[in-house]
């Protein structure tokens, strides 16, 4: 029995011819993380799809929607459902898709919407005569919910 010496780059080899040998492959290097798309990413707080008003009767879904012959290609369209799926209100004017807009309830099954476009704070309520939109103005008796509130607060 003889005792050979082998130098470390003809093991190297060695496993190289082995590994092919036999078919194995190597491992590929791991890829670098990707950054996830606006619509594979989880929907950041305030901008929950089918969010739940305060007593569970109302829902609201604000997708983004292709719209012809507009100033932008995308909007934000909301629609306020009832816990049937009835459709109550579909904001046909929605906002622009390359701005962003959050949402919340509040206590008295309003739904705010802050568009970071111009910073305006919309208000959608029930009325007798259905539901309504209107521009939410500081001062005025009404406060938001704490969500946009800290929207805000922090903007420009």
């Amino acid at each position: 029995m003889s005792l050979v010496k082998h130098s470390l780059p003809s093991c190297i080899l060695a496993v190289v011819a082995l590994t092919t040998a036999c078919g194995a492959e190597p491992e590929p290097a791991s890829d670098p993380p990707r950054v996830a798309t606006r619509a594979a990413a989880p929907a950041p707080a305030g901008q929950v799809q089918d969010l739940a008003s305060t007593d569970g009767s109302l829902l609201v879904r604000v997708p983004i929607e292709a719209q012809q012959g507009r100033d932008f290609a995308t909007y934000w369209v909301p629609e306020i459902r009832d816990a049937a799926g009835l459709v109550l209100l579909r904001d046909e004017l929605g906002f622009p898709a390359r701005f962003n807009v959050y949402w919340a309830w509040d206590g008295q099954q309003r739904l705010w919407l802050y568009n970071t476009d111009d910073g305006t704070v919309w208000v959608y309520a029930a009325a007798a005569s259905g539901w309504a939109r209107q521009p939410w103005e500081r001062g005025s008796g009404q406060e938001p919910p704490p969500e946009i509130r800290a929207r805000l607060a922090r903007a420009p």
